[in-house]
């Protein structure tokens, strides 16, 4: 009797996680487009697994709304050459996605070296990235093991929505390789033909994080260092003083600039949002602004357009003067 009740426990707990990992999958599948995306002029590549919007004048959004990170990669495309700011995950084939936007030469520069953002780099001869320990060592598959574990269940059932590329045949997720082909450099400047980028260091969320200007538009690519969504500020390798000071040097840019392009979510953002961020995050170091425990001793704190997942204490974090 006693063996029957505790197989009957464990079919109940059986079904209760798989009725909430129904439920998760449910909630972000099954929800609702981004509004800003109504706005967007649409894209059919012919790859079902990205989809790509004409977020501005020679700038396509490849998105990867199908997994739980919903990652955006941008093309930038001038007269001569092409950027491909980032390179998504790796499970849909962003190679030829891209060669069907363009026919030009194409460099991939990465806002940082985190899984979700290099997975296609192997696709292209020309890849960039910081030469500092951080991106050799992420070019290499060499990562934090707790960042090893949160990539693990990227291309489970609970994380995917549909099926996956026919080409996929493994749902075992493997961090990417590549190899760099040349160093970049802060305050480098990229000239495209009839438009040229400026590469701006932006470390915080990753010590190799960077973010692309197009002063002449007043776009800029921010990566993961903004987004209107839950900003993550608790992976290994986050240091929060040096995020505010990214921040700050971004925000002293606001005058310029007309839309934040950014990596995860909406494919477009208010400028205006990045005050707000700074704000935030002078209230946080200050003590000053309210939060919620979350799973693995961190804390959420919430504002109008993004919230916060903070590892460390706040107020150890000090922005350097």
């Amino acid at each position: 009797m006693k063996e029957l009740a505790v197989r009957c426990l464990y079919s109940a707990l059986v079904v209760v996680s798989w009725l909430a990992t129904s439920a998760r999958a449910e909630s972000w599948c099954d929800a609702a487009p981004l509004p800003v995306l109504a706005a967007l002029t649409q894209v059919d590549s012919g790859e079902d697994w990205f989809k790509i919007y004409v977020v501005a004048d020679g700038v396509f959004a490849i998105t990867e709304p199908r997994q739980a990170e919903g990652v955006n990669s941008f093309l930038i495309v001038g007269s001569r050459r092409a950027i491909l700011f980032d390179s998504g995950l790796g499970v849909g084939r962003i190679g030829k996605v891209v060669s069907k936007l363009t026919p030009l030469p194409v460099t991939v520069l990465n806002s940082h070296t985190h899984f979700d953002h290099v997975g296609g780099n192997a696709e292209f001869a020309d890849v960039r990235n910081l030469n500092i320990p951080y991106s050799l060592a992420s070019s290499r598959g060499q990562v934090d093991p707790a960042l090893a574990e949160y990539a693990r269940p990227t291309l489970a059932e609970d994380r995917v929505c549909g099926p996956l590329p026919t080409e996929v045949t493994s749902r075992e997720y493997k961090i990417p390789t590549w190899r760099i082909s040349r160093y970049i450099e802060d305050n480098e400047r990229i000239d495209l033909g009839s438009r040229t980028l400026e590469v701006l260091r932006t470390p915080g969320h990753t010590p190799d994080s960077m973010t692309l200007l197009d002063r002449a538009r007043g776009l800029l690519f921010t990566g993961d260092t903004y987004y209107s969504n839950q900003i993550y500020l608790w992976a290994p390798g986050t240091d929060l003083g040096a995020y505010r000071a990214s921040i700050d040097r971004l925000v002293a840019l606001r005058p310029g600039l007309k839309a934040l392009l950014p990596a995860h979510g909406a494919p477009t953002a208010d400028p205006e949002q990045l005050v707000e961020l700074q704000t935030a995050l002078r209230e946080i170091v200050a003590g000053s602004a309210p939060s919620t425990p979350a799973p693995q001793n961190r804390r959420v704190f919430r504002f109008e357009h993004f919230s916060i997942l903070m590892a460390q204490p706040p107020e150890t974090a000090r922005a350097p003067k």
